[in-house]
């Protein structure tokens, strides 16, 4: 499969980054010389140096053969434009980058699928629709559907109080004994732990479960989490993600929205009538204090800047905020958000790659996970499978992956030690880095 990305930005540099693992025949394309040498080094791929509106460049990357074109620079107008062009000269399959929601809403007065654009993606958009998401379960740190409703992979931080605290994952077990979820990770001062039956779970943990539809609670249960109900909401930030986050909130939860820049904070009052908006800092702890911050349920920072964002998120936990949201693009930064508390991480870089790999590519690896250097692989066993019809504890699975749920006959399994797959069961596993080629080999 022949891919090329327009933009060697935060969204297609980690989308390169995610595809090239998969996907051989990368090339990427960009203005800038030097962030185009960082990426021959960094990851090994191809790359063209120029405007990708131009019929010359698009050529060079091989637009003619490509299976793929995705364009995802900064600029609206050059992606619709590069995917238009791309179209034209062969491309099979082009995405755009946008910001104006309009295309996405009102297709009715213009498609741009009509105009040879297959797909739209809009990173602040499926941001905000992280967070509305989250917010259905807010005592977790993260939630996303593996398949349907049959299989969910959940995040949450063990709490000084948590029962499970200071016992191993086997000794925790027998406090609840349960087959709808199994831990698949553990998250540990910035270090990715596979579970086995002898690791203690410490306070400040964050751990990783797939889950069926009933154990979602079954998970808060056996980690001590009482749920949480979220009415009242500050939205820090009135930046394109905070609109949309005040845009899809609004009609669910009572929101006020913090923005330092009064034309901006004018312009959304008009645009948004059913949100209070605050003209000031939302990292102004005088006001935040004067806005009575402890009255609120759930902060959500989404400033342009991810110090303010993780700031305004800790004033929120020593203040008594249930959940708080921040949304952070740089990803060094992760570690250190998640290590001081802030609940609940977003990056629009991660959001829309994520997007695009799982949603129209389909591809094994199905998504990264928040602060992680691992991912979550998917996997369709062959009739003459060598690992077919033995219990899972058997397989002498790889030491740094771990089978983390199935799917048969369209319902999905946990898959505990006792477990045995069967032939055209679409298998889940969370690997780390360094078994990837094993675990591949192991499925082949």
């Amino acid at each position: 499969m022949k891919i090329i990305i327009a933009g060697d930005g935060e969204v297609g540099f980690y989308l390169a980054k995610l595809l090239e693992k998969e996907y051989q025949d990368i090339t990427l394309i960009d203005t800038q010389s030097d962030k185009l040498a960082q990426v021959e080094k960094k990851l090994g791929i191809a790359t063209v140096i120029g405007d990708s509106t131009s019929y010359k460049v698009l050529k060079e990357a091989g637009v003619e053969q490509a299976d793929l074109l995705i364009a995802v620079t900064s600029s609206e107008s050059s992606n619709i434009t590069t995917c238009l062009i791309g179209k034209k000269l062969g491309a099979r399959l082009t995405i755009a980058r946008i910001n104006n929601m309009e295309y996405l809403v009102d297709k009715d007065t213009l498609d741009l699928h009509d105009l040879g654009i297959d797909e739209l993606i809009s990173p602040e958009s499926l941001a905000a629709r992280e967070v509305k998401y989250m917010l259905k379960s807010p005592a977790l740190t993260e939630i996303f559907n593996l398949y349907k409703k049959d299989l969910y992979m959940l995040g949450l931080r063990l709490e000084e109080d948590t029962p499970i605290v200071n016992k191993t994952i086997a000794e925790s077990a027998r406090l609840l004994s349960n087959k709808s979820f199994m831990i698949i990770a553990i998250l540990r001062n910035g270090k990715t732990l596979i579970p086995t039956g002898e690791l203690q779970l410490l306070k400040e943990d964050i751990l990783y479960f797939v889950a069926s539809d009933e154990g979602k609670e079954k998970v808060l249960e056996y980690a001590g989490k009482k749920p949480i109900q979220i009415k009242n909401i500050l939205v820090i930030g009135g930046s394109k993600t905070g609109k949309y986050i005040a845009l899809r909130l609004s009609k669910y939860y009572h929101i006020k929205l913090i923005e330092k820049n009064l034309e901006r904070c004018n312009y959304l009052a008009k645009e948004i009538p059913n949100v209070q908006f605050i003209w000031g800092d939302g990292a102004d702890v005088n006001l935040l204090e004067e806005e009575q911050i402890s009255q609120y349920d759930a902060v959500i920072s989404v400033t342009g800047n991810a110090e303010t964002n993780i700031f305004s998120c800790l004033l929120a936990k020593d203040l008594g905020i249930k959940k708080t949201i921040a949304m952070v693009e740089n990803i060094g930064l992760f570690d250190y958000s998640q290590k001081m508390g802030v609940d609940t991480l977003i990056n629009k870089k991660m959001a829309a790659a994520n997007f695009i790999f799982r949603n129209i590519l389909k591809g094994r690896v199905l998504t990264q996970l928040y602060g992680i250097d691992a991912e979550i692989q998917e996997f369709i066993l062959k009739e003459n499978s060598k690992i077919i019809n033995l219990p899972i504890k058997d397989l002498h699975f790889p030491k740094n992956a771990i089978i983390s749920g199935v799917i048969r006959n369209d319902k999905g399994y946990i898959t505990l030690g006792d477990f045995e797959l069967k032939a055209n069961d679409r298998v889940f596993v969370f690997s780390l880095p360094q078994s990837n080629k094993e675990v591949t080999s192991f499925f082949k």
